[in-house]
């Protein structure tokens, strides 16, 4: 039965001192550099999703073990709904939505307050491709969006979410306040303040 198969010598390591750890990137990210080095590509992380019928604590806590801030609503089919955030859950939408339906906390599902899709806006993949980081803060700072998802197309021509960008990742990126990047008055300021090193967002 095992004849196709054989066992590998195995090694000693007391000489092995060293981790592998993921080589860091030596190019510092500017507002020039591309806008793809701010998406989350789907294509390479697969997004953290929660179905619309689950609790908010239940999808709170997930955000949590997972480590983020925000996840993908799908239905039970799979289909791609909307966004829900650890803001919308820790801020008033849930004890509105309590007060209006006369519910407990408990009732109050991802469905009744995630951000539906037709409220957020898109870019195309070709239009991240070919941008700069620059030209998506310009885009956030213009819209006032927090998030932008990115689409593409397959080749029988169906769209799908290919990633998303938001503006906390890219102030993370280029180490500059969250706030600054909306207040600042031109790109000369933020950069003259990445240069510098700026505030970094936790």
């Amino acid at each position: 039965m095992f004849q196709e198969f054989y066992p590998l010598r195995l090694q000693d390591n007391c000489e092995v001192e060293h981790l592998l750890t993921p080589e860091v990137n030596q190019q510092p990210v500017s507002l020039r550099s591309p806008a793809s080095e701010v998406m989350t590509d789907f294509s390479q992380t697969e997004p953290i999703t929660v179905t619309e019928g689950v609790s908010v604590d239940d999808a709170l806590e997930r955000m949590k073990s997972q480590h983020v801030r925000m996840l993908f609503v799908i239905t039970l089919a799979g289909k791609f709904v909307g966004v829900i955030s650890a803001q919308d859950i820790a801020g008033s939408k849930v004890i509105v939505y309590m007060q209006n339906h006369g519910v407990t906390r408990n009732e109050v599902a991802v469905g009744h307050i995630m951000l539906h899709k037709q409220f957020l806006r898109s870019l195309t993949f070709d239009q991240v491709r070919h941008s700069r980081i620059g030209d998506i803060m310009l885009t956030l700072k213009n819209s006032g969006d927090q998030h932008l998802l990115v689409v593409d197309e397959t080749e029988l021509g169906i769209r799908r979410v290919r990633g998303i960008i938001s503006a906390s990742d890219i102030s993370r990126k280029l180490k500059v306040g969250f706030e600054i990047m909306y207040e600042a008055k031109s790109f000369a300021e933020i950069e003259k303040i990445i240069t510098q090193g700026g505030e970094m967002v936790v």
